[in-house]
């Protein structure tokens, strides 16, 4: 845990004030503390913990984004029991600030989109809200201990849910309608 502990900055007393967020956050890959922004070889699979019916999500990359083979992109991957199977790619953002979708194909549906972000990435603030091309994402605890599991970052994204990812777990909850 010495490389995510050393992510956050503190304050004398002790509070987190801001956070270099990796992209193996995301995955829940190893992360050996490289402030570089660049999205390293995983291949993991990981089941949330809350909602507990939450399906397995499978991140893979990087992977040439299909639209530009020079960019890098993450593939996740689940099987929803409303939408069956999920394939969702994402790439790190122009600012460099969030992963963002390129695409969302489930069945009956293929969607391309140029979001912003969906997951920060970056240097970040506790309480920071940033906002792009229609995202938001609000960070509300920058490294919590969440469920036993140490620097977990917990932030809302569009007013449509809390997530909650932490070292070695990738996403580890997803709170809809709770503060």
């Amino acid at each position: 845990m010495a490389p995510w502990a050393a992510a956050t900055e503190r304050d004398a007393a002790g509070a987190p004030l801001r956070r270099f967020i990796p992209p193996e956050l995301y995955s829940g890959a190893p992360w050996d503390g490289s402030r570089e922004m660049t999205l390293r070889p995983v291949d993991v699979t990981r089941r949330p913990i809350q909602p507990a019916d939450h399906p397995a999500i499978t991140i893979k990359g990087p992977l040439p984004w299909s639209e530009d083979a020079s960019v890098l992109t993450l593939k996740r991957t689940r099987t929803s029991r409303r939408h069956g199977h999920v394939d969702q790619v994402f790439r790190i953002n122009e600012r460099g600030d969030g992963l963002g979708r390129v695409s969302d194909d489930r069945p009956g549906r293929v969607r391309r989109m140029n979001e912003c972000f969906k997951f920060p990435l970056g240097t970040w603030s506790q309480g920071e809200v940033r906002r792009c091309r229609g995202s938001v994402i609000a960070v509300l605890e920058i490294d919590v201990v969440h469920a036993c599991a140490p620097h977990a970052l917990k932030f809302r994204w569009n007013d449509e849910g809390i997530y909650v990812f932490a070292p070695g777990r990738g996403m580890l909850a997803v709170l809809h309608g709770e503060d």
